[in-house]
């Protein structure tokens, strides 16, 4: 089959069209010469005819194409899918964009932004796809599988399936990072089970593996003179920049930065030195010698490198960093030539055109165009809502720009379109120079639950709203490095009320939670005053003024007593309320969506009523999936998230909160909680308005394996050693709305003693393979869930065929006693109840049978951990 636009048909139209203009001209002598689509000499079997066939463009990963900007005069579009866009686009020479979303679903869309086709796979796809010399287009998605399909019509050609996570000692085996490809046809794939492949693209045959202590998501550079790959690696501490022979992946040299590397590294040429630039987590850029891996230069930033860096022509290096900055860096030295400040976060790799134009998407929704000087261009606000990410990296066709966002939207934006008259109207865009940012001096900037500074806080907020204010200092038009004195910050709530304040484990940020909400009083006014001291690069402020101030009033929107009400079960059987909590963000601090911005936007908790009234209950908390092939959640039956919450509807403000602790299991390792609240203003039918906000607190020394790094890297309050995190989520009721009991329960008998709780079920058909079950306890005598380890202190007996026979939970002597109801909870649904007493004091059996099993389970648990603890006890040995 001849591919549309191929050079063959090109040729074909071509002759037609030119005995067309001879017939026409009747035997004129002169005829215009036909011009040939532009093609593209990339070194490697890249599509020749695209203009930006894989991320980064090339093999060096300049992010720099020919392609000169011209205004075609065709209109923005949008294409829209079912979840976020975090894998970045690439483009063929017919101007089809091709690019994968959260959603499980890649896509090829038209120049036009109309679909042409579309692939599901079993998970997310983070993965930025590659489009080789054979009609290919090459991704990986979080099914653990590199897919290469027939780009035009999407059917399957290959599939290579990845190894198992525990193979390596892994948790997960997503394709998170992109694809690249070798001037000898070799893809190279970087996988989470810590393997990054040669694979051969006819085949999709396996080839090799170079194993790492972490996952990896940076994409190898690839030096064709010596046929060297130059990569990053996730483990945030020793070896973690590495340089890899392509034909076999084994290693030629190892360099360290004391962060995580997951930007893709650039090749440059600076005088007869050949380096390899990077950043890293820990706010560095580096470069080092491509031949040996020597450190050459390194630049401090004010926060953690995502993004990849890209090369203009001139040599300047091109770097946006979680700082909310665009950096142009001298190669010879790293020092700043110019920097660029926005609001927010920028994790988007930067894109550059012919003419050095700059294009980089930004955390505020916003595609910014710089000048060759760093100068703004123009600027176009792709999204105006509260989930306006745009992570994804721009992909340069011949006439239009193209980025996806956490929206769920794939954007095409023509050339200088906010430079045509006509766009003179369009509220969208912004063609003035400055960076639009306060002015010069400190201040605290009003932030919300998905990130966004405001210039303006809102005038009217729930009552059950937190509140978060973001530290700015600005000093020579420049945003400055400032941290917060948390010691200093005093915060006043007029009226007084009680109300949880944080400083933020970076101390960029405070919190202001409310217990219970800031009053009761329809229309009422709350006042809210911060006063603070802040340190500058480490070291007191002596200027004249030290301190920094903010004072915010707001109005408090009347309740709506009238719509949704809790139905909460009296006896098993009876209907209950339950939710879906989805499509998780947590902005803040900026490592976290760093880390998992995608995987918290694949996050399904479902939520059902346990026990109660109509205003307050116990609610169970339990781990989802999407159905596979399907767009709906159903119970995930092997999740370890298991964990109750305290229920509370005001009217129509509906607030959920554990404040006693949990833990749960977040891909494969445990991670604690000190607190977790969730606030919303619902609809009669109980979803949320606008969305849920999301407080949650963790000690950053119960964090196994990262909590040590994040300590070390500023993210965690050296005070407290807390990791207080801002994030949101979409809230809205499972099904209809109402639950009802599991049917194959059976008969169900409870039995306690000092450490543990089971219940055994009779002629039960409940399989565990299709039910998450666990026993859920609660306090008689205060009407609180008990604060076990649900998450992993769960375990469950089975008949033959997997008919579950009892389900118990364990937790240290002293952990439950006195009178307790004990519930058998079917997913989220109360199926079975009781009343036990259990023994204040537990015998020394008791103890001793606890004990062994506590150690057991730490034996496996650092079993677990293999090589990740080594390395841990390693880097500490070296002082890393």
């Amino acid at each position: 089959m001849t591919r549309p636009g191929s050079v063959g048909q090109l040729r074909g139209y071509f002759l037609l069209g030119a005995a067309a203009v001879l017939l026409f001209t009747l035997g004129s002598a002169t005829v215009a010469a036909a011009v040939e689509p532009p093609r593209f000499a990339y070194g490697v079997p890249l599509d020749p005819l695209s203009p930006w066939p894989k991320f980064r463009r090339d093999a060096p990963q300049s992010g720099r194409s020919p392609v000169v900007p011209v205004d075609s005069g065709r209109a923005p579009w949008v294409f829209r899918t079912g979840k976020g866009v975090f894998s970045s686009p690439v483009i063929d020479g017919e101007g089809t964009v091709y690019v994968g979303s959260a959603d499980h679903s890649f896509y090829a869309i038209d120049g036009a932004g109309h679909l042409r086709w579309q692939f599901p796979t079993g998970e997310i796809i983070d993965s930025a796809a590659l489009l080789d010399d054979q009609g290919r287009v090459i991704f990986g998605s979080g099914d653990g599988r590199l897919y290469a399909l027939d780009r035009d019509t999407g059917t399957q050609q290959w599939a290579f399936l990845s190894d198992p996570p525990s193979v390596n000692d892994a948790f997960i085996r997503w394709f998170e990072g992109n694809v690249a490809i070798g001037a000898d046809g070799i893809l190279f794939a970087p996988n989470d089970n810590f393997c990054t492949y040669g694979v051969s693209r006819g085949s999709g045959k396996r080839l090799w593996c170079a194993l790492t202590r972490d996952q990896t998501w940076s994409l190898p550079a690839l030096d064709l003179a010596t046929n060297t790959l130059l990569i990053g690696n996730n483990f945030p501490f020793l070896g973690n920049t590495f340089a890899l022979d392509a034909a076999n992946g084994k290693r030629r040299w190892i360099a360290r930065a004391r962060g995580s590397v997951v930007a893709s590294p650039l090749l440059t040429t600076v005088g007869a030195t050949r380096r390899v630039v990077v950043g890293a987590f820990d706010g560095l850029v580096r470069a080092h010698d491509l031949e040996s891996g020597r450190p050459l230069w390194e630049r401090r930033l004010r926060d953690h490198v995502y993004a990849s860096a890209a090369e203009a022509a001139d040599g300047t290096i091109i770097q946006p960093s979680a700082d909310g900055t665009i950096y142009a860096l001298r190669p010879e030295d790293g020092s700043i030539r110019w920097a660029f400040d926005t609001r927010e976060p920028i994790r988007s790799s930067p894109a550059i055109d012919g003419n050095g134009n700059i294009y980089v998407g930004s955390g505020e929704g916003k595609l910014f165009v710089l000048n060759p000087d760093g100068t703004l261009r123009w600027a176009m606000r792709l999204i105006d809502e509260a989930r306006d990410d745009l992570n994804s990296s721009p992909a340069l066709g011949a006439d239009t720009i193209v980025i996806g966002g956490e929206n769920g939207g794939v954007f095409g934006v023509p050339y200088d379109y906010c430079l045509r008259p006509a766009a003179a109207s369009d509220a969208r865009c912004i063609a003035r120079d400055g960076e639009g940012l306060p002015r010069d001096g400190a201040s605290f900037v009003y932030t919300t639950s998905f990130g966004r500074t405001l210039s303006e806080a809102p005038a009217i907020i729930d009552a059950n709203q937190p509140l978060t204010f973001s530290l700015s200092v600005r000093a020579d038009n420049d945003t400055q490095p400032a941290l917060l004195d948390s010691e200093s910050v005093r915060v006043t709530l007029e009226p007084p009320l009680p109300a949880d304040v944080q400083v933020s484990g970076d101390r960029r940020f405070v919190t202001v939670v409310p217990q219970g909400s800031f009053g009761v009083t329809a229309g009422g006014a709350l006042g809210v005053y911060i006063q603070a001291r802040y340190l500058a690069a480490g070291e007191p402020i002596e200027s004249k003024n030290p301190d920094v101030s903010g004072t915010f009033e707001f109005q408090l929107r009347p309740h709506d007593l009238n719509g949704f009400q809790l139905t909460v079960p009296k006896h098993a059987g009876d209907p209950a309320t339950k939710w879906e909590l989805y499509r998780l963000a947590a902005p803040l601090p900026t490592i976290l969506p760093s880390y998992n911005q995608i995987g918290f936007d694949s996050i399904h908790y479902l939520l059902g009523l346990v026990e109660g009234d109509e205003r307050r209950a116990i609610g169970w908390v339990v781990g989802g999936r999407l159905a596979d092939a399907e767009n709906h959640t159903e119970v995930d039956p092997g999740s370890r998230v298991r964990f109750p919450v305290e229920v509370e509807l005001d009217g129509d403000l509906l607030t959920l909160r554990n404040e006693a602790g949990f833990t749960i299991e977040f891909n494969g390792f445990p991670l604690p909680f000190e607190f977790f609240r969730v606030a919303a203003r619902v609809d009669a039918q109980g979803a949320a308005i606008d969305h849920a906000a999301i407080n949650a607190k963790t000690t950053c020394g119960k964090i196994d394996f990262y909590g040590e790094f994040l300590q070390r890297l500023g993210y965690c309050n050296p005070s407290t050693d807390l990791l207080n995190v801002v994030g949101a989520a979409e809230l809205r009721p499972r099904g209809a709305g109402q639950s009802a009991a599991p049917t194959g329960v059976g008969g169900v008998s409870f039995r306690g003693d000092a450490t543990s709780v089971t219940a055994t079920l009779r002629d039960s058909t409940l399989r565990n393979d299709a039910h998450n079950i666990c026993v859920l306890l609660v306090d008689v005598a205060t009407g609180r869930p008990l604060p076990l380890d649900y998450a992993q202190q769960t375990t469950r007996t089975a008949a033959a065929g997997g008919i579950v026979e009892s389900v118990t939970i364990q937790f240290p002597p002293g952990g439950a006693r006195g009178a307790v109801r004990a519930y058998v909870m079917v997913d989220d649904y109360p199926a079975a109840s009781t009343t036990l007493a259990l023994p204040d004091s537990p015998p020394w059996t008791a103890l001793a049978a606890y004990g062994v099993r506590s150690a057991w389970d730490g034996v496996y648990r650092s079993a677990k951990q293999g090589t990740r603890k080594v390395g841990l006890q390693l880097a500490q040995w070296l002082g890393g």
